[in-house]
């Protein structure tokens, strides 16, 4: 039997948190498999369990779930977290079956009045570059292209 060792790190270095990374990765035996249609389910299931731990009751107060709603339907949801003098899109959906019917741009002129009234400057999108759809809805609501490299990043004066 081998004994454990104990390796002590401080906080702040790098190398010391490489260090107890590997520690840690020896110690769990962790496989990543890409997921399938057949684990759909599975998949559905471990979503909602991470989105039921999202209470924005408890979240801090830079951090806002909006619903979009028509007549009363949601119909899609924006998380927004303010950063400095603007507000970041987190995320932002619209149900496929209401999407390409100017809905997504409604709210996203709803989400910039309601920024502009609590003293934002400006929207900021990110859009992963393969995501050529994403990139041309942002585009289309009035956002330009400050960022290319990695994400691009998208933004709108207020």
């Amino acid at each position: 039997m081998t004994t454990p060792s104990v390796e002590t790190c401080s906080s702040g270095s790098p190398t010391d948190v490489i260090i107890a990374v590997a520690l840690y990765r020896r110690a769990v035996d962790v496989t990543l498999r890409e997921a399938a249609a057949e684990h759909r389910e599975e998949l559905q299931r471990l979503l909602g369990d991470y989105l039921f731990e999202f209470d924005g009751r408890t979240e801090p107060p830079e951090r806002v779930p909006f619903l979009i709603e028509v007549d009363g339907e949601v119909v899609g949801l924006c998380l927004i977290r303010v950063h400095g003098d603007g507000w970041d899109i987190a995320e932002f959906t619209v149900v496929p079956e209401r999407r390409r019917s100017g809905l997504g741009r409604a709210a996203v002129e709803a989400l910039a009045e309601r920024a502009r009234a609590a003293g934002a400057a400006h929207l900021v999108a990110k859009v992963h570059p393969d995501n050529t759809r994403a990139l041309s809805f942002w585009l289309a609501a009035g956002f330009l292209e400050i960022a290319a490299s990695g994400p691009v990043v998208t933004r709108r004066e207020l």
